[in-house]
């Protein structure tokens, strides 16, 4: 029988975590699915793991290290479903990651991308953390409450793959995700996914997520940094969007990333990066008094 949804599961050196997460897909009840697991030039024995897992439903693409948007790619193009979704080889699908995107999928013809809330697990070094929604409450009712378009997407920084179910057509007519990002390949597919196709938000927990200290979306500098081209990048390719955003909303939004990414540089002691990431926030608003009294005490800072 074909699969009615393929699961992507890209990973790279994640044997310790791999088995468990996979198992949690293959729990999924009532649902004809498929697990292609990318596994992205891993070193650590994944692929022994896989080979022992003895799954039909499981297959595994063995493929040079490309990072994380090269192996998504090549799961996508080895799906054989009509739907297909994304899942983190570290984290853990919860009951309902399938039937219940499926389920609204098939009974609105007109959607073509489902997006579930999730649950993000206390950071691995914080023994006094706690879990947490990935959408907060108040956000999340209002996301339920209307149709998901590239504003909210861009807004809310919906970009968590693991809680997403997309048409094929979505997919292919989107085109792939882009390799030159190593963290917001995500965020920038679902901005140009939500330009051309019909979105929801469920406020279902689809996923649990593990917050590790040496993650690399822990990189603060290189968070800003991608997410300041992300927004370049949408406003280049697709001008259209900016009518969307509205444009004073998108230019304070970069003029914000920017001073961020200043915080970022001189928090890891480079003033000088610091002060160039500010320049940049104050030329899209030349008249934010904030950022010109920042800017000045980082000039005085850097006569100190």
């Amino acid at each position: 029988m074909s699969p009615r949804v393929s699961v992507v599961v890209p990973t790279y050196n994640r044997a310790h975590v791999l088995g468990e997460s996979v198992a949690s897909l293959l729990a999924e009840r009532d649902v004809d699915l498929e697990v292609v697991v990318v596994d992205d030039g891993s070193s650590d024995g994944t692929a022994e793991l896989l080979a022992r897992l003895g799954d039909p439903r499981v297959r595994a693409l063995h493929r040079p290290h490309a990072g994380i948007a090269a192996a998504r790619n090549a799961g996508v193009a080895a799906a054989r479903a009509p739907y297909i979704a994304f899942h983190d080889s570290d984290d853990r699908a919860l009951p309902g990651r399938l039937a219940v995107p499926l389920a609204f999928l098939a009974a609105h013809p007109d959607v073509d991308l489902v997006i579930q809330n999730g649950r993000m697990l206390p950071p691995e070094d914080d023994a006094g953390g706690s879990e947490e929604p990935w959408i907060e409450p108040g956000v999340a009712g209002a996301l339920a409450a209307r149709p998901i378009g590239v504003a909210e997407v861009f807004r809310w920084n919906l970009g968590q793959l693991q809680g997403m179910c997309f048409t094929r057509r979505a997919l292919e007519e989107t085109g792939p995700l882009d390799p030159s990002f190593t963290i917001l390949d995500d965020l920038d597919l679902v901005l140009r996914v939500t330009l051309r196709f019909r979105a929801v938000f469920l406020d279902v927990p689809a996923f649990a997520y593990r917050r590790h200290p040496a993650g690399v979306a822990r990189d603060r500098e290189r968070v800003r940094e991608e997410a300041i081209r992300l927004g370049e990048k949408l406003a280049r390719e697709h001008p259209e969007a900016l009518r969307l955003l509205g444009r004073a909303a998108f230019v304070r939004r970069q003029a914000r990333r920017y001073a961020r990414l200043a915080t970022a540089r001189l928090e890891a002691g480079d003033a000088r990066g610091a002060r160039a990431a500010l320049g940049q926030a104050r030329a899209l608003r030349p008249r934010s008094l904030a950022y010109q009294l920042r800017a000045l005490w980082l000039a005085l800072r850097g006569r100190e």
